[in-house]
């Protein structure tokens, strides 16, 4: 009687000669140093102190894969640039970044649109304070203790979200801007 073979050895002989091509490979390339890219943008998230010692762990790859690397580092920064305060302390940790240098006319014109933003609403937040202690006015709440409970973060005005826009767009761009 004939051996029976394992579904192994099967698998093993239909395969046998079977390789990636050049395109499949660079693609789980890619998508490799994405995820280790992820990992890098969390990592100085969470301790932007140590980003010197996050980003010399870079130099422990190859100079194309370091090159790679850098650049989805910077476009994962780029892409989750929070809307509110913690914007100022997202642009002082991308200015660690290698392509910070490059990129910095950018930069700075965002951190100024948004200071401009911040001092623009600060007249609106009085006007919104005022506004809610007359309603507690009414209600029989009153005096000079009664600081009444407005959101921290408003929504960004659209003349920031059109400067960051075109922010975004210059610092994705390949090119020098």
């Amino acid at each position: 009687m004939g051996e029976i073979r394992s579904t192994v050895e099967l698998m093993m002989e239909r395969t046998r000669g079977m390789t990636l091509s050049e395109e499949e490979q660079e693609s789980l390339r890619k998508e490799k140093l994405g995820k280790i890219a992820k990992g890098y943008k969390m990592k100085l998230l969470q301790n932007p102190e140590g980003a010197d010692q996050i980003l010399a762990a870079l130099e422990q790859e190859t100079p194309d894969d370091r090159e790679l690397l850098e650049w989805l580092i910077w476009v994962q920064m780029v892409e989750n640039l929070p809307t509110d305060a913690g914007i100022l302390k997202h642009l002082d940790l991308m200015q660690t970044l290698p392509l910070a240098k490059v990129k910095e006319p950018a930069l700075t014109r965002l951190r100024a649109a948004f200071k401009i933003a911040l001092k623009q609403h600060a007249p609106d937040r009085k006007k919104i304070i005022l506004r809610e202690k007359k309603k507690l006015a009414a209600l029989g709440i009153s005096g000079d203790a009664v600081v009444p409970k407005i959101p921290k973060n408003p929504e960004p005005d659209a003349e920031f979200m059109s400067v960051l826009k075109q922010c975004r767009e210059k610092l994705l761009a390949r090119t020098a801007t």
